[in-house]
């Protein structure tokens, strides 16, 4: 019944797009673009109900053509946003689309904050399919580029910033990403509902130091590290970064994979750091790893 409602609900509003038809639609003023809208979010709504995301995707679309033909770019930039959050029901893609009109509205007009959250958004639902890596990494750059021209953003830059620091890595620039970890770090030092969550990106960049394979560098990130934070020494994070210095400086790949455990054991470690510390072992034991070995934490 929605289906059905729904696309009478279009063929009125595609009337008021032609004025109404006819001779009438010449003496009633030609199209009311206002009117069309309000029918056209209707028929979408209904849609919805139905489970037609398509066609309720294309009915926003519809809105933003009539936003755009009565001179309020901010409203067809809102309608593109509505379209994205339907279509994103039916493909990725078809939905990146009409998020890409959107941001480069928002972006135009001075609206960072908005576009910031749709390139966010994007990145994180090709986050989600776990196929899209090199998409991920640039629409995290490319939001915390939008959030940190944005007032009062500063978290949500940090967020992807730090997102985009993890693809990097990933893609073997250890450098870009251990600078971006260390300017988070100290970031959050000076804030003081961030300064626990220092230690968290001391520590990843101090396991990409362990992945270099420079044991007089990863020294030398751990006394900086020291000094910044003085509490980061005696914490868990700093604890664990010293005791796995130490281990690859004397190449103790048992030590090295005990500590692991350890602190395994009481916060799991995730999968990112997981992925890199397997590559520091390689380091120690390259004669018997390979790279699908796992860590033992066992």
């Amino acid at each position: 019944m929605s289906a059905d409602a729904a696309q009478e609900l279009v063929k009125k509003a595609d009337q008021k797009l032609k004025g109404g038809g006819g001779l009438m639609g010449y003496f009633t003023g030609g199209p009311k673009y206002d009117e069309a809208i309000e029918i056209y979010q209707q028929a979408a709504n209904q849609y919805k109900m139905a489970k037609m995301w398509q066609e309720a995707g294309n009915c926003f679309v519809q809105c933003a053509y009539c936003a755009e033909k009565s001179g309020s770019q901010s409203d067809q930039a809102n309608y593109l946003s509505e379209a994205g959050n339907v279509l994103k029901k039916v493909t990725t893609g078809t939905a990146v689309e009409q998020y890409e009109k959107a941001i480069s509205i928002y972006s135009a007009g001075g609206r960072f904050q908005q576009a910031g959250k749709l390139l966010l958004s994007i990145a994180e639902l090709y986050e989600a399919e776990r196929l899209q890596h090199k998409e991920c990494k640039e629409f995290y750059k490319r939001a915390a580029e939008m959030f940190e021209l944005a007032d009062h953003s500063e978290s949500n830059f940090s967020k992807c910033n730090l997102k985009f620091a993890e693809y990097a890595a990933k893609d073997g620039d250890l450098q870009e990403a251990i600078r971006i970890f260390e300017a988070e770090g100290e970031k959050a030092l000076g804030k003081t509902l961030l300064q626990f969550g220092a230690k968290e990106h001391f520590l990843n960049a101090g396991i990409l130091h362990l992945v270099g394979g420079d044991s007089v560098t990863v020294n030398l990130a751990l006394d900086k590290y020291r000094s910044l934070d003085p509490r980061f020494a005696s914490s868990r994070e700093g604890e664990l970064l010293g005791d796995l210095a130490q281990a690859f400086e004397s190449g103790d790949v048992d030590a090295f994979v005990e500590k692991l455990s350890d602190f395994d054991a009481i916060k799991p470690l995730d999968s990112w750091k997981t992925e890199f510390l397997v590559k520091v072992k390689e380091h120690l034991q390259p004669s018997h790893a390979s790279a699908t070995d796992a860590i033992d934490l066992s």
